[in-house]
C-alpha cells in the first residue's frame, strides 16, 4: 500500500514538474511577445499530424516551438526572405473539428521544404505582415520573380 502511493506521489510530482518547467520554457522564449499557431508535423493521414505551438517573430525569422515541450531549440524556423505561401484555405474534413471557425490554414514553401500553418485570421494578418515588411535599409526582395 505505502509503495503504490509512492508511486503515485512520484508521478503526480513527475507530471507537475514538467507542467511548471514547460511553463517556465515558454514565459522564457516568449517574453518578447508571441503568437499561437498550430503547425502540421505529419501528413500520413488527411487532417491529422496537427501539434499545438506559438511563434516568435525575432527580425527575419519566424521560430515555431511545440507547445508542451522541454526543447529550447525551435522546432521550425522560417526564413522571412525565402517563405512563400503557397495556399492558404479553411479547415477541412477532420480540421473542422479541432480547429475553431476563424482559424485558416497556411502551406508556407522555402528552400527548406513545406510547412502547414494553422492560425486566428489576424494572426494570418500579422504573419502576412511581417513577411512583406523589411526593416530599415535592407535589401527588399518580394518571393516573386
Amino acid at each position: 500500500m505505502l509503495k503504490a502511493l509512492l508511486v503515485v506521489a512520484a508521478v503526480a510530482a513527475s507530471v507537475a514538474v514538467f507542467l511548471v518547467l514547460t511553463y517556465v520554457r515558454r514565459s522564457f522564449l516568449s517574453r518578447s511577445g508571441s503568437v499561437a499557431m498550430a503547425a502540421r508535423l505529419s501528413r500520413h493521414m488527411e487532417g491529422r499530424g496537427w501539434a499545438p505551438g506559438f511563434a516568435v517573430y525575432e527580425s527575419g525569422t519566424l521560430r515555431w516551438y511545440r507547445m508542451f515541450s522541454l526543447a529550447f531549440g525551435p522546432r521550425y524556423s522560417l526564413l522571412r526572405h525565402d517563405v512563400q505561401v503557397s495556399e492558404r484555405r479553411k479547415p477541412a474534413g477532420p480540421e473542422a473539428q479541432i480547429f475553431p471557425p476563424e482559424v485558416a490554414i497556411l502551406r508556407c514553401k522555402s528552400s527548406r521544404g513545406e510547412v502547414e500553418l494553422a492560425m486566428t485570421t489576424s494572426a494570418v494578418t500579422g504573419f502576412l505582415s511581417w513577411l512583406e515588411a523589411a526593416p530599415p535599409g535592407a535589401e527588399f526582395y518580394s518571393g516573386r520573380d
